[in-house]
């Protein structure tokens, strides 16, 4: 039984969670103050929420309600991945995040702000949705949806309504 529960819970697969920790101040009626986890694979990339305050969900209790919320992504061989938002549902099991609520994600000189952000950390992806702005060094895009694969980093950015467009501002600089 021993032997079970150690490859079941220790002997995670590649593309799977290595170390999970979390770091918890305080706990009044059921909610914490200053928390923050920190999780890790096998390939080396790494994932850091932290949050002011939050509670577990009455629904679930994997599931975190945080508040005034940094998730720091990290990828091997790439550039780290800030998000923040006024609010997050985390799980504690599957590392996933649904961020909400004045969402920002910041990627190099990159800056995508929206409604709502969800980041699966064992698929790599981020969906990000709900009046999306993306900026750049010299543009500006508005749109309904972005995914991206933060392995591969490549990105589809569209509209759910097929009637409407993707809105791109150019700004000139020299080269354009």
């Amino acid at each position: 039984i021993l032997f079970s529960t150690y490859i079941f819970f220790f002997n995670l697969e590649d593309n799977q969670v290595r170390s999970s920790s979390s770091n918890v101040n305080t706990n009044i009626d059921n909610k914490i103050i200053d928390l923050k986890y920190n999780a890790s694979d096998e390939e080396g990339n790494s994932y850091l929420i932290k949050s002011n305050s939050g509670k577990v969900s009455n629904e679930d209790k994997d599931i975190l309600i945080l508040e005034n919320v940094i998730g720091r992504i990290k990828i091997k061989n790439s550039e780290e991945i800030i998000i923040s938002s006024d609010f997050a549902k985390y799980n504690k099991v599957t590392l996933d995040t649904y961020f909400y609520d004045n969402v920002k994600l910041k990627y190099d000189s990159h800056l995508i702000d929206s409604d709502i952000l969800f980041m699966n950390y064992i698929d790599k992806s981020i969906n990000i949705e709900n009046n999306v702005i993306y900026k750049g060094r010299n543009n500006k895009l508005s749109a309904d949806m972005v995914e991206i694969d933060l392995v591969t980093k490549l990105s589809k950015i569209y509209m759910l309504d097929k009637e409407n467009k993707v809105k791109l501002e150019l700004k000139k600089n020299g080269s354009n």
